[in-house]
């Protein structure tokens, strides 16, 4: 399994607009942050995490020529901006794409992209095929998956469990139904937009997080989804051994 992550960034991305980097250094290129995203390879299938408002400069930066389907996590900006460019990839590939969300973000997707379901201003639309998540199981684009919800802000956020890697974003908690669900794997990528410093954003930092995780068994952890005022050296230094800062352009294989 190869997981490339797309970006690492907030909803603001680093630096942010009009040039500001809000305390992380810009002589170091790892805090240099597209908005977060995620892209699995694994049994032949390729997986988008995510379609935030960079994913064309994503998709194009990797050389990435093809993707079964995508997982959108759910329904805020910088993870649903990118939406827009998938009916032309659909064109491009020459195939369907398939596109999983929950209920109330699919909902949230067809208020924002109206003409993408009304079958007027966007010919290739009728390419994209929208399904539904719940907390049961599910085959995502062919690949076996756990889903679980965790709370954020006046929503929920989707995660996943897929073999020994499971992905969380956008987590001001975590039910103990999603706490089962993650136990036991080799990789945990996961949100920490707020790096020491906890916030009341409805985001994640280090010191709420580390309890969350307490008596689970975790080989690894990856912090992404970094605000801009979180500079990677100094977010690295202050993290036990076995948990890694993310960066654009990391690749893990597992």
């Amino acid at each position: 399994m190869k997981i490339t992550v797309l970006g690492s960034g907030s909803a603001y991305g680093t630096p942010m607009i009009l040039n500001r980097w809000d305390g992380s250094d810009a002589s170091d290129s790892r805090n240099r942050r597209l908005r977060a995203s995620l892209f699995l390879e694994d049994e032949g299938k390729n997986l988008l995490v995510d379609a935030g408002p960079d994913l064309r400069e994503q998709i194009n930066r990797e050389n990435i020529n093809d993707f079964n389907a995508v997982f959108i996590t759910h329904a805020h900006y910088d993870h649903i901006g990118g939406i827009p460019e998938l009916p032309r990839a659909c064109k491009l590939l020459g195939h369907k794409i398939d596109i999983y969300a929950s209920a109330a973000t699919l909902e949230e997707i067809r208020q924002c992209y109206a003409y993408l379901f009304s079958g007027s201003g966007e010919p290739d639309s009728g390419s994209l095929n929208w399904h539904v998540l719940t907390d049961e199981p599910a085959d995502i684009g062919g690949l076996k998956m756990d889903v679980f919800f965790v709370p954020h802000h006046h929503m929920q956020s989707c995660g996943f469990r897929y073999k020994n890697f499971a992905y969380v974003t956008d987590w001001q908690d975590l039910p103990a139904a999603a706490a089962k669900k993650i136990d036991g794997t080799e990789l945990l990528l996961a949100e920490c937009n707020n790096g020491m410093q906890p916030s009341a954003n409805g985001h994640s930092s280090w010191p709420e997080i580390a309890p969350r995780l307490t008596g689970l068994n975790l080989q690894q952890i990856v912090l992404t989804h970094l605000a801009a005022r979180v500079d990677y050296q100094t977010f690295q230094n202050q993290l036990p051994p076995n948990v890694r800062v993310a960066y654009d352009r990391m690749v893990i294989n597992i």
